[in-house]
């Protein structure tokens, strides 16, 4: 396996040389991460506005099953989007264009902080909440969702911005 090598690019930038990059064209990679984003960021608030927010009408009889059959089948709907977006960020994170770089690394951080939000508090509280209702959980988890919204909603902001970034570049390079 050859390491990747490193050569500036005409205005000094350093990135690594990586042929699949280029085949890959920047803007096809920036464009199925603006549309892989906006969908976690409807699907976030979606979760938020909807399915959470309807938690407490389930009723204690039906809880359990409810709760469960959540759990399984948002991560199903979830995992592939999310998994995509966090390839593309890491093939935008090696692009040529320093603004790229710089919001790949901006997305990439959210993404950091949106892991550490599920990991520390989103599952935990689900954790919790499959064994049995619990209100004070439930109100920590819409908390915290909340904020995981916020992070998505912030990705989608930065992937509109490396989409623009992409049309600026293509539509001053056609002039």
């Amino acid at each position: 396996m050859r390491l990747p090598t490193f050569t500036p690019s005409p205005n000094g930038d350093w990135s690594p040389n990586l042929p699949v990059l280029n085949r890959l064209g920047l803007r096809w990679v920036v464009l199925v991460q603006l549309v892989v984003t906006v969908l976690m960021v409807g699907m976030i608030w979606t979760v938020h506005v909807v399915h959470y927010d309807l938690f407490p009408l389930v009723g204690a009889d039906s809880w359990d099953a409810y709760e469960h059959a959540h759990v399984d089948r948002i991560g199903k709907v979830l995992f592939g989007p999310w998994l995509i977006e966090g390839l593309c960020v890491l093939v935008l994170l090696l692009a040529h264009p320093t603004r790229m770089r710089i919001a790949a690394l901006i997305s990439a951080f959210l993404m950091l902080f949106i892991l550490i939000d599920t990991a520390a508090f989103s599952a935990p509280a689900h954790g919790v909440l499959l064994n049995h209702w619990d209100q004070s959980t439930y109100d920590r988890l819409m908390a915290v969702n909340l904020v995981r919204a916020w992070l998505w909603t912030a990705k989608g902001a930065v992937a509109v911005w490396m989409m623009v970034e992409v049309m600026r570049t293509r539509i001053a390079s056609d002039d």
